[in-house]
């Protein structure tokens, strides 16, 4: 391997921001950092949904989603400061952990609606 790797959505070349953002201005420097569509958001892509569910099918993975939720959505909430503003910064800083133990979850039950799917409802074939 000749450098390091970059998966497709950590980078995008240099020479490719600088001749989109000097040739389109900044709406076209807009629909570069435009998020991809989904249809829910921060839903994974269907494979990695998938991955998901067949890894809380196992004893190890059940194990890590079970201590990720311990961590985040199972922990009482603790949000009293000194003053408004702390209390609201602990209180928004809480709904971004559980936001991110939420959209696991709904990861999870996704990638088993699309295993269920793909499965016969008879029985039949494989």
């Amino acid at each position: 391997m000749s450098g390091p790797f970059l998966p497709a959505r950590s980078a995008s070349p240099i020479d490719l921001l600088v001749d989109n953002a000097a040739s389109g201005g900044w709406e076209e420097l807009d629909l570069m950092m435009k998020r991809p569509e989904q249809k829910v958001p921060l839903q994974p892509d269907a494979a990695v949904a998938e991955f998901m569910y067949g890894l809380y099918c196992t004893p190890q993975g059940r194990q890590m989603f079970e201590w990720m939720m311990d961590i985040s959505i199972r922990q009482p909430l603790r949000a009293t400061g000194r003053t408004f503003e702390e209390t609201a910064l602990l209180t928004a800083t809480r709904q971004g952990v559980n936001g991110m133990a939420e959209a696991v979850l709904a990861a999870i039950q996704h990638g088993e609606e699309l295993v269920r799917e793909r499965k016969p409802q008879n029985g039949a074939g494989s």
